[in-house]
């Protein structure tokens, strides 16, 4: 690896003044001149750099972070390992009557869904139960549980939804109004925090998702529905402890992690992330106290594992949700470059024209099925990372975008204005275009 970066900087120190002026050019034409940009296109067979542009600035890599993530958890967990919900019992069961309590435990399967939960309340009815005496305990403490990613992020933003062990479909509910001016959540919810204000307020007329803020009470309290549902009596959940003496009645398991960190880079799923990243801390031994420090512990993993020039990297969490984090396209092209070689990384990515968030991208004919890639989004960054399949053979590359300044303005205000948020957008559309333009030109070999 440590002739690759030598070759980085060399091709920096070499670069054509003619060169440098068109891609000046090319990046004025997207109106970007006072953005920062910055891009990296190397072979992937050689090594050798191809197309480059300040490779080492630390910019905002957005969701191209949990790159690093997807690496983290294959490294530590293995591909195959999955995660589990259990359904315990603590006491006796004396004819249809558990004389002790019923306990729940998450694992951190983020993909729990309701069907799952059925099969964990049809075990409980399989048992003879149909009444339990005592608690019906929640038990997700095997890793840290947060309300937010991100406080800073909009309280109603799905993508922004709570983070913990025990978690529901993603921690999102689908919001329907009735016609009366009444709502309901699908899942049902039971909680009213500050998203449900927020959403029942504006008075939507169609169904709206809204984040959860308690992952693990939300997915307990459907349990419950179901359980009462089946005709078994059973308390309202409360959180505690699972004695080490519980006895296990039935467990459902998640996907592997393979799958789920597909899913995770095909959707650019921060639950997933997050949750995976959380569960991966874990595993490593130290158990974080705050999203920041799980992120860390990860980076500190992975960046071990792989020689490249990490200076300046900084991560506040796993899934990129945060204009803090910091990365260069020299070090984003390393994590590709390593999961090109040890975990088959490409296969895991949005295809373009075809899957996860590429679907509606570079779907022209000469694009199509040819740009394999992890996409990153905040507002005022963008980023596009991944491979290309050109008629030369594989090609790794970075593309990242950001405007700095207007960053920190939005970040100044309490609640952005209805206006920076139209020129946020606005900006993603020529970021995307640019990059969409560079990738274009390196799969027809013009650099």
């Amino acid at each position: 690896m440590r002739y690759r970066m030598i070759l980085v900087s060399v091709a920096v120190l070499l670069m054509q003044p003619c060169v440098a002026r068109a891609d000046d050019a090319l990046v004025e034409r997207f109106g970007l001149g006072g953005s920062q940009v910055a891009w990296l296109l190397a072979d992937a067979a050689s090594g050798e750099v191809l197309a480059v542009r300040d490779p080492h600035r630390l910019m905002m890599p957005a969701s191209t972070i949990k790159l690093l993530t997807a690496i983290a958890a294959l490294e530590t967990l293995g591909g195959e390992h999955r995660l589990e919900t259990r359904l315990w019992v603590d006491g006796e069961l004396r004819g249809s009557r558990l004389q002790g309590d019923l306990i729940v435990e998450g694992g951190g399967d983020v993909e729990l869904d309701m069907d799952d939960l059925l099969e964990l309340a049809l075990g409980l009815r399989a048992a003879g139960i149909r009444e339990v005496a005592g608690r019906f305990l929640v038990a997700d403490d095997a890793f840290l549980r947060v309300p937010a990613i991100n406080p800073d992020q909009p309280l109603d933003a799905t993508y922004n939804a709570g983070v913990g062990p025990l978690a529901l479909a993603f921690s999102r509910v689908s919001m329907r109004p009735d016609g009366f001016g009444n709502y309901d959540g699908l899942p049902p919810l039971l909680e009213r925090g500050p998203a449900w204000s927020i959403v029942t307020s504006a008075r939507p007329k169609k169904p709206r998702a809204i984040p959860v803020r308690d992952a693990g009470m939300h997915a307990a309290r459907n349990l419950a529905i179901l359980i009462r549902r089946l005709g078994v009596r059973i308390a309202a959940p409360e959180r505690g402890r699972r004695p080490q003496h519980a006895r296990l009645l039935r467990s459902v398991r998640s996907k592997p992690v393979e799958e789920l960190i597909e899913d995770m880079l095909l959707y650019s799923n921060n639950q997933l992330a997050e949750t995976l990243g959380l569960v991966t801390s874990t595993r490593l031994g130290l158990r974080a106290e705050n999203l920041a420090q799980s992120a860390e512990i990860l980076a500190r993993a992975v960046t071990g594992r792989i020689a490249a020039d990490w200076s300046g990297l900084d991560v506040r969490n796993h899934s990129g949700l945060s204009p803090r984090t910091r990365a260069s396209a020299a070090q984003l092209m390393a994590l590709l470059r390593y999961g090109l070689d040890r975990h088959g990384l490409p296969e895991l990515l949005a295809a373009s024209g075809w899957s996860g968030s590429l679907e509606r991208r570079l779907n022209d004919t000469g694009s199509a099925l040819r740009v394999w890639a992890k996409t990153g989004s905040l507002d005022f960054a963008s980023a596009l990372a991944g491979y290309l399949l050109t008629d030369d053979g594989l090609r790794l590359f970075v593309i990242m975008t950001a405007e700095e300044k207007r960053r920190r303005t939005y970040d100044a205000m309490e609640v952005p204005t209805i206006a920076i948020r139209r020129e946020a957008d606005e900006w993603e559309v020529r970021a995307r275009g640019l990059q969409d333009e560079l990738v274009r030109r390196w799969l027809a070999g013009i650099r």
